[in-house]
């Protein structure tokens, strides 16, 4: 099972509501974020696929997310594009900013003639009266430029050459430039510099109609790439892939090609409501990234016929929430036996974004690695896990559950140690401690303690206990009792005393992800059990439709 998409903070989720209204997407072109931030590239290889396509041609995305060609065509199906300045290739087609010993050399610093041209061709008719003379398009023009030079004193010493004959200037190494190379070779195709406002992007071409393939970094994409470069940075990689191809791409790595068609077709609606709506990653270019932090997508590689099929088969369909789509259509593994409400985990109020009981996973659940989950710490490590959030409270000495919400989940788990207390809520429960879900129990090893009434009177355990309810008194031992708190109906949870015999606490829980939304491994269970995509969507997701 692939790792699973997790929500982004509350604070994102609710900019998403801001503002005068939702928007629907006025295309269905989706930016995909593969390589940005600390993991921008030097150099990104790209190789179109022999058998569907031959060469690319290079322009650029105007607003509306068109491509816009500039007229520049290369046949050559294994191209670099690298950050503009000195670049070492070695043997090995390594690309780096040191010389190594075997390394070819691709000059940072050009002689430009002072001229510019209206379009491509112009440019590459003039280009082909010098040597090693190339083609720029710099701040929307295109310009000739000659010669390769590792520094400004080379390139200078080399333009006084020219005096007499044409006037030419020495170009820099731009900070936004990026350069279009042969792959393993010195060999510039087109230098690319709108100072930011515009950015590179290359187009596979097709041989015979096919819809052709790229080759990046060992997997299989359709579409565009659009390469942004932050002044003085390495190069960003982006794919703009139709929104289709692109759900063809997630549901294989998100749930696997292996499931049955209604669980995949759910997976696909809830993949494209995601992407069709998201602007976490916009003030970085594009849409959604790559990893679980969104949806995970790694272009063609997992697809198969029944996750096409799933795809083809609810076309253009997302989900809707009071007639507005819904904004995030989350997704984890498996909730170990209920999902939460979204206020629960990350404080934010939902309408379609309920916790309830869920009976389907039990079926699945031996299908299910590490369903039942058992981990333990000591009272130091858990100091220390604490300490790294910034919470110094020293070595811990209890640990409990001191609040869960209606359907079971743990919401506040409270620790006490030598140098003070802390009580952590909501989703931290899980995350600062390291847990899979937050459907667990702590058993610090002796027995536990329920307090009753005052809050002083305490009991070991729940063994000859009874309540008196509307319809008599209730034996509790052997139930699973509840209380009414302020905040509702919660489980009635025991307190942990100190560490157990061998000085460690132990957690014990089911299920993995954050709880919120769809269950991937409860969709699976219910097309078993005969449910179509839109029950299964029904189910985790609160009153929403499918269109």
């Amino acid at each position: 099972m692939k790792k699973l998409c997790k929500l982004l903070a509350l604070g994102l989720l609710l900019a998403c509501l801001a503002g005068t209204g939702v928007q629907a997407m006025e295309n269905d072109m989706i930016r995909v974020g593969l390589k940005y931030g600390n993991n921008a590239l030097l150099s990104a290889n790209l190789y179109n696929y022999e058998d569907c396509g031959h060469g690319y041609a290079m322009g650029y995305y105007d607003a509306s997310r068109r491509f816009i060609p500039l007229g520049a065509v290369t046949q050559e199906q294994g191209v670099s594009i690298t950050a503009d300045g000195n670049v070492y290739i070695s043997s090995s087609n390594y690309y780096e900013t040191s010389t190594g010993r075997d390394s070819d050399v691709i000059g940072g610093w050009h002689l430009q003639l002072d001229r510019g041209f209206d379009t491509f061709d112009e440019a590459t008719n003039t280009a082909a009266g010098y040597a090693n003379a190339f083609v720029a398009y710099v701040n929307d023009r295109f310009v000739v430029r000659v010669g390769q030079y590792t520094s400004a004193q080379e390139a200078e010493a080399a333009r006084g050459l020219w005096d007499g004959y044409e006037t030419v200037s020495v170009a820099a190494p731009s900070g936004t430039g990026v350069m279009v190379t042969v792959t393993g070779t010195n060999r510039i195709l087109l230098e690319f510099d709108c100072s930011g406002r515009r950015d590179l992007a290359m187009h596979p071409m097709s041989t015979h109609g096919e819809t052709p393939i790229t080759w990046f970094k060992g997997y299989r994409y359709h579409g565009d790439f659009v390469y942004p470069r932050a002044a003085g940075g390495n190069v960003s990689v982006i794919n703009v892939v139709d929104l289709e191809s692109y759900v063809k791409g997630v549901i294989g790595w998100e749930l696997g090609g292996d499931k049955p068609l209604e669980s995949l077709k759910a997976q696909a609606v809830c993949a494209r409501t995601y992407a069709a709506f998201q602007t976490r990653h916009a003030s970085q270019g594009f849409d959604v990234c790559n990893s679980t932090d969104c949806q995970v997508y790694q272009g063609t590689s997992a697809s198969n016929a029944t996750t096409d099929a799933a795809v083809e088969q609810t076309r253009g369909e997302c989900l809707f929430y009071q007639n507005e789509p819904v904004l995030n259509a989350v997704y984890y593994s498996c909730n170990g036996g209920a999902s939460e409400d979204c206020k629960n985990v990350w404080g934010g109020e939902f309408g379609y974004l309920k916790g309830k009981e869920d009976p389907f996973e039990a079926s699945v659940a031996a299908r299910i690695t590490g369903y039942y989950w058992t981990v333990s710490y000591s009272g130091a490590e858990l100091g220390a896990k604490l300490r790294n959030k910034g919470y110094d409270i020293g070595t811990v000495t209890k640990v409990y559950v001191s609040e869960f919400t209606p359907t079971g989940n743990v919401c506040a788990l409270t620790f006490e140690g030598s140098g003070g207390s802390k009580t952590l809520y909501r989703e931290a429960c899980r995350t600062v401690v390291g847990l899979k879900s937050m459907r667990f129990t702590v058993n610090g090893g002796t027995a536990g303690t329920y307090y009753i009434n005052d809050g002083d009177t305490a009991l070991a355990s729940l063994s000859g206990t009874y309540a008196i309810s509307g319809s008599g008194v209730v034996k509790l031992d052997g139930t699973n009792p509840s209380v009414i708190t302020a905040q509702g109906v919660s489980a009635l949870a025991s307190v942990s005393g100190g560490a157990g015999t061998d000085g460690r606490f132990t957690f014990s829980g089911s299920g993995s992800g954050h709880n919120v939304g769809l269950s991937q491994w409860g969709s699976v269970a219910m097309a078993q059990q005969g449910y179509s995509y839109r029950d299964i969507l029904q189910f985790y997701y609160t009153g929403v439709s499918v269109r």
